[in-house]
C-alpha cells in the first residue's frame, strides 16, 4: 500500500466514522420497517435505495481496505 493510498483510507476512515456509520444505521432501520410493505404497496423502488444506504458503511469500509480515491 503506498503513501497515497494510506491517506485515502484515513480519509475514508474518517467519512465512516462520522457520517456514513449513522447514516447507515438509521436507513437499515428505516428498511427494516419498510421492507415488509414492499410488495403489498409496491415500495419497490425505496426499499432498494434503503438497502443501499444500509449498505454504505460496507462500502466505505471497502474503500478503506483498497484505498480508493473519492
Amino acid at each position: 500500500m503506498g503513501s497515497p493510498s494510506c491517506l485515502w483510507s484515513i480519509v475514508w476512515l474518517l467519512i465512516l466514522l462520522l457520517f456514513t456509520w449513522h447514516l447507515s444505521i438509521f436507513l437499515g432501520g428505516l428498511y427494516g420497517f419498510i421492507s415488509p410493505l414492499t410488495t403489498c404497496l409496491g415500495l419497490d423502488r425505496i426499499s432498494d435505495l434503503l438497502l443501499q444506504g444500509a449498505n454504505l458503511g460496507r462500502t466505505s469500509a471497502l474503500n478503506i481496505r483498497h484505498g480508493t480515491p473519492l
